[in-house]
């Protein structure tokens, strides 16, 4: 009699659209939704990024730019704010 050897189990798909949705949401911020885009950015490149470090995800490098997208949005928001508040300071 002949063993049969039951399938081998596919390799389990890659987790990516946390990294994936860190960049979109870090580029569009800079177009519409720009606090909660930014914030959302670095919240889910931060999860993307420790999914890829668990080997869960294949885009760890999508999830770090978004991170970074989100990062800079806000802060450039920030300065604005703070430009906007000073120039009304004491451009009166």
């Amino acid at each position: 009699m002949s063993e049969v050897t039951p399938p081998s189990p596919q390799p389990a798909a890659p987790q990516n659209g946390l990294g994936t949705a860190a960049l979109v949401l870090g580029i569009v911020q800079f177009f519409c939704f720009p606090l909660i885009g930014g914030v959302l950015a670095i919240v889910f490149g931060k999860m993307g990024m420790a999914k890829a470090e668990q080997g869960l995800a294949t885009n760890g490098g999508a999830a770090k730019a978004g991170f970074i997208l989100g990062i800079v949005g806000l802060a450039l928001w920030v300065l604005l704010i703070l430009i906007t508040l000073l120039g009304g300071m004491f451009g009166s």
